[in-house]
This record gives structure tokens, C-alpha cells and sequence, in this order.
């Protein structure tokens, strides 16, 4: 009986050891996120983490593992590590779910898994990506309370199965200034009362039509389930599109910051069609730029530059996609699956990268030039407004004349060049 109990013990301490780092991984606090958790016993089985992304926007996890203590703490600290450390990389979605399925495939025994949500807003808060594994409808209602958005599960749970192309795929809905979204576990839904009644999904519908925000959804919960011994733990997550819209993460790792002095280096990438299939260009050369030269304060920046310069040249350049056809959900849809349609067909093309760095004043002056094998276009002729542009696609060039002290395109419009300078 001594032995077994202090068996337990060393579990709930390493449980609470593995909790505790999962903690001060999410360093940030998001506006307009916010969420209720009622945990059964003296662990979680619940996971909730978000970030900001480095190109702008925010990532949100929300989890519900089978089992909870040691076995929940486990599994859950790679999913943090993995969730955390590639977003701030700037990995998509689907990269981050494929990531985080292969850890749980090689971590949890048969029969253990993650029912999971994750959610992508884009940086201009128009716009969610989701991927809905397991978890009740995802909801988004507007200004006036009705349902405007309803996200079920469409693809099964991770660290079930080995992902194909079609598990990874994401629904996308447009959002705007007075949205709300909800997502909850199934602990909520399957709450019992002690006349041993379900709370149901019908019933958070109603509350949420009835204008009930995450406190007053919660208290009925909680209200529901009194004097009942609750069978499973309970999370609800509402994010507020307004009052994210406007934030503007600084994302600085104090921990992993390196002060070198500026120096002249020179680093040239040639990626034919064999890598462009297989790898996110943008997280690679910006994490080796970071590790070379390391103005970290201006990561997001360089990010956003990097992204869409490469974003340019492969999407226009080599794939031929039309920026036109995200001016809707639906469009954003199409568009990403003819985007990997495309990709997946990819031969006898490239996208060459050059990164050219020299001190320049109190800083540095980072030189980028991306060429593309595509068809190149009419740059003479090609401008863009980002102040007078309320579109879902075409901000990219002005941005990059905000950013960037200096942008053009050369050749037959398949190069691009721009200057970024950076005081320490």
C-alpha cells in the first residue's frame, strides 16, 4: 500500500513538473481571448494555447486528450513544444497538425488520442482557417447573436491514424468586427445534471442566440452540473474578433536572443521543383537569417518581407495562381487547393534567394532578391493602393513599400528586390 501510494505520488509530482512548463511556454496574452476551464480531478486532460504568428494574426490550439494526470502531461507537453515552436517559426496549419499528429502517433499507446481544434486568423483578422479533429461544432456568431459560421468535425483526432493530404485540409470563414467565436470539449456537451440529463449542444446554441457571453455560458454549465459528480473536464474558448483585430504582437524571445555585432555576409538558395513541393520556404531562410544575423526585434518584419516576396514568386511566379480568387471564403478554399493541385504537379521549375547583409549606421542593411522560373508579369503597369485596397488579397506590394526602404521587380517582372535597414 506504501509502495502504491508513493507511486502516485512521484505521478502527480511529475504531472505537475511537466504542467508548470507547458504553462510558461504561452508567454502571451491575447485581447479578446478568453476561456473557462472546470477540471475533473487534479489535472487537466484539456489543452487551450494560442500565439501571435510572425507574418501577423494568431494561432489557437484547443484540445481534450483521452485520459488526464500523467498520461494527459505526457502527450501534451510535445504538442506545446510543437504548437509554440513552429508557430513562432511561422509554420502554416497544416504543417503544425501534421507535426503535432506524428509526435502523439509516437508518443501515446494504442488507444489514447487528442481530440483537437486549431484555429489560424490571418493578419488582418478578416479571415479563420480550422481544422476541426473530434471536438463539438466550432461556432461563429455575429453582432446580433445569430449563428453565421458552424465548423464540425470533418477529419478524426490526432494521434489516431498517419495524415494524408486530405486530413490536413482546413475550412475557411470570413469574420469581422463584431464576431464572436466558440469552441468547447465535449466535457461541456456531455455534462450531466443530477436528473442525469446531457447539457447537449442544443442547449449552448440557445444560450449563445440568446446574446449569453463565456461567463454567463459557463455559469449555466456549472449551474447544470451541481451536486452531480462530473465525469470529464470542461473548457470553453470565445475569441472576440474586434478586440483582436487591432493586436500587435512584439514577438521577442528573451531566452534565445543572440546580439551579434553587424557583419558583411552573403548566402544564395537555388530550390528546384523537387524541394518547392516538399518545403515551407519562409520558416527556413528566416530562422538561418536569425542564426546568422540576429535583429530579433525585427523578426516579424523580416518575416512579413520574406513572405511575401517568396509567397510571390511561387504562388504568381512559378504556380500561376490568381490573387483574385481569395476575395471570398469560398475563394480562399479554391484557391489553396489548386495551390497544392498545382504543387504537387510541380516540374522543371525554381525559386532562387539571395540574402546580402552589410553594417549600415547603429545597424544593418539586409539586401533580399527572389527570382522565380515563372512567366514574370507587367510591373510597369502594376500598382497597388494598401490604404484605399479593403480587399481580402493585393495588400502584399504595399506592405512591402511600407516595410521596406526600398522594392522593385526587375527582369520580365520575375525578379523582386528590396532593401530592409535595421538599427539595433
Amino acid at each position: 500500500m506504501q509502495e502504491k501510494m508513493t507511486v502516485q505520488s512521484t505521478d502527480v509530482a511529475v504531472a505537475k513538473h511537466l504542467f508548470e512548463r507547458i504553462e510558461r511556454m504561452g508567454q502571451y496574452e491575447l485581447p479578446g481571448l478568453t476561456a473557462w476551464t472546470q477540471v475533473l480531478g487534479e489535472f487537466c486532460g484539456d489543452l487551450v494555447m494560442s500565439a501571435p504568428r510572425p507574418s501577423g494574426g494568431i494561432n489557437i490550439l484547443v484540445g481534450d486528450f483521452i485520459g488526464r494526470g500523467l498520461p494527459a502531461a505526457v502527450a501534451a507537453l510535445p504538442v506545446a513544444e510543437v504548437f509554440y515552436g513552429m508557430t513562432e517559426k511561422g509554420f502554416g496549419l497544416s504543417d503544425i497538425i501534421e507535426e503535432i499528429n506524428k509526435k502523439l502517433l509516437f508518443i501515446l499507446p494504442e488507444g489514447l488520442f487528442c481530440s483537437a481544434c486549431l484555429i489560424e486568423l490571418e493578419q488582418e483578422g478578416k479571415m479563420l482557417a480550422i481544422w476541426n479533429g473530434g471536438l463539438p461544432d466550432l461556432l461563429v456568431l455575429d453582432q446580433d447573436s445569430n449563428i453565421k459560421h458552424r465548423i464540425p468535425s470533418s477529419h478524426i483526432p490526432l494521434g489516431v491514424n498517419e495524415t494524408g493530404k486530405a486530413d490536413l485540409d482546413t475550412a475557411f470563414v470570413e469574420v469581422e468586427a463584431g464576431d464572436k467565436v466558440f469552441c468547447c470539449t465535449d466535457g461541456v456537451i456531455n455534462s450531466l445534471s443530477h436528473k442525469n440529463e446531457a447539457f447537449g449542444q442544443q442547449r449552448v446554441e440557445q444560450l449563445l442566440k440568446q446574446g449569453a457571453e463565456l461567463s454567463k455560458l459557463s455559469g449555466a454549465v456549472a449551474k447544470h452540473i451541481i451536486n452531480t459528480e462530473q465525469i470529464d473536464d470542461m473548457t470553453i474558448l470565445e475569441l472576440d474578433i474586434r478586440a483582436i483585430q487591432n493586436y500587435d504582437a512584439e514577438l521577442v524571445d528573451e531566452g534565445s536572443q543572440i546580439s551579434f555585432p553587424p557583419a558583411n555576409w552573403q548566402v544564395d538558395f537555388n530550390f528546384s521543383a523537387e524541394v518547392l513541393r516538399q518545403l515551407d520556404l519562409v520558416p527556413m531562410v528566416v530562422n538561418i537569417l536569425m542564426q546568422i544575423q540576429a535583429p530579433h526585434e525585427h523578426k516579424q518584419r523580416i518575416y512579413t518581407v520574406l513572405a511575401e516576396m517568396c509567397g510571390n514568386a511561387l504562388e504568381h511566379g512559378v504556380l500561376e495562381l490568381e490573387s483574385s480568387m481569395k476575395e471570398s471564403a469560398n475563394g480562399f478554399a479554391e484557391y489553396y487547393a489548386l495551390r497544392a493541385e498545382r504543387l504537387a504537379e510541380l516540374e522543371n521549375a525554381y525559386i532562387k534567394i539571395s540574402l546580402k547583409h552589410e553594417p549600415y549606421e547603429q545597424g544593418g542593411k539586409l539586401i533580399i532578391c527572389v527570382e522565380d522560373s515563372g512567366e514574370g508579369f507587367d510591373y510597369l503597369q502594376h500598382t497597388k493602393d494598401l490604404a484605399n485596397n479593403t480587399a481580402l488579397c493585393g495588400r502584399g506590394e504595399a506592405l512591402l513599400q511600407q516595410l521596406c526602404s526600398e522594392y522593385s521587380y526587375c527582369g520580365k517582372g520575375n525578379i523582386s528586390n528590396a532593401v530592409y535597414i535595421w538599427a539595433a
